[in-house]
């Protein structure tokens, strides 16, 4: 079933771990329970562990804080309870895209058990930490991912907590293989938490292993898709040494830095720096760099050197850069993302660069 795509924004009310024994078959879930529009329950099961045949750990994200993304100035356009945008334009500032607006550091990745014996030592204890700091301070989450409206609710939990409605899909939701969930692929498609603190917002986000990067604009696997291992950096190039090596995997080119707000007019003055990780020039042909709105500025033979960087000046008929919070990506001659980063409004200094963490 593809993901109905959408997001729910209440109050915490409470949450339930299920805890299966090493070698169960089943794939267990977090499941939460959250109070919307007039006090409405809506269920919330978070994978704890993939449904995948060889029930691999879930790679867990978490932005704490979660800073410089659009998404964070689109939070308090939701009303309380559910935004449908199935059928709705899908922006950075309504949507997440773990790969093209990313929301957080790959390298910071990490695997973790469904279920431990201490404290602290599995994905459901780090989650529920989270869950209860803010509920003892009275903050509101958000959740994106898949929603349901079942007349047949599931006879336990449901019963429970009372809900029929509810959220599901809360992780990443492109570069599964053919047959194998490839129905849930899209791009502005992903699943996550973001936690509302009265100081701060925090970002929870959950992916599989048997997920690969890059994907296309549909969201499913490109020809040079690989997958992401705990500790790594998405991006077309193949892996340098061992796949499990913790080390990130560097794009040879990247986005460094960005002047997205210049003093006065922006047309013709805002600039994208590019820098190289490899010992030998590259030269920029066919490569693009891409807006939010998919407006590409073709680069022509702009010559980037061994180990160094190269300012490109947009012209202002391509990719123009929002003073509103917003994405570049950076796109190779074989149309593939090499490599993305997201700003917000409050990154959008006049006359100052932003400068962006590879």
């Amino acid at each position: 079933m593809s993901v109905i795509y959408g997001v729910l924004r209440g109050k915490l009310d409470r949450w339930k771990r299920e805890d299966v024994a090493p070698g169960s078959k089943k794939s267990p879930h977090l499941q939460i329970r959250l109070l919307g529009e007039q006090g409405h329950p809506w269920r919330i099961p978070v994978n704890v562990r993939s449904e995948d045949k060889t029930k691999s750990l879930v790679i867990f994200h978490r932005a704490d804080p979660l800073l410089s993304h659009p998404i964070i100035d689109g939070l308090g356009l939701f009303p309380t309870g559910l935004t449908d945008l199935n059928n709705k334009p899908r922006t950075v500032n309504n949507s997440l895209d773990y790969f093209r607006a990313p929301l957080f550091d790959w390298v910071n990745g990490v695997a973790l058990p469904p279920s431990g014996s201490g404290p602290d030592d599995d994905l459901q204890d780090v989650v529920s930490r989270y869950l209860q700091n803010l509920k003892t301070l009275n903050g509101e989450l958000f959740a994106f991912g898949s929603h349901w409206h079942d007349n047949a609710p599931k006879p336990g939990i449901d019963k429970e907590f009372g809900t029929v409605n509810g959220m599901h899909d809360i992780h990443m939701n492109q570069g599964n293989a053919a047959g194998d969930h490839s129905d849930d692929n899209g791009s502005h498609n992903d699943g996550g938490l973001i936690l509302k603190f009265p100081d701060r917002l925090v970002g929870l986000f959950f992916r599989f292993k048997t997920q690969f990067l890059p994907t296309d604009d549909k969201g499913n696997r490109t020809a040079t898709a690989r997958e992401i291992p705990p500790g790594s950096t998405p991006g077309s190039s193949p892996p340098s040494g061992n796949p499990t090596d913790p080390r990130p995997d560097f794009p040879p080119v990247y986005i460094e830095r960005a002047l997205v707000n210049p003093v006065g007019d922006d047309v013709g003055k805002e600039i994208v720096v590019l820098g190289s990780t490899i010992a030998t020039r590259v030269v920029l042909s066919g490569w693009s760099i891409v807006d939010k709105g998919n407006r590409a500025e073709k680069l022509n033979g702009q010559l980037l050197p061994a180990g160094g960087s190269v300012s490109v000046v947009l012209s202002g008929d391509g990719a123009q850069l929002s003073n509103k919070g917003g994405t570049i990506r950076l796109v190779n001659p074989a149309g593939d993302i090499v490599h993305a980063v997201s700003y917000s409004q409050a990154d959008a200094v006049e006359g100052s660069y932003v400068r962006f963490n590879t």
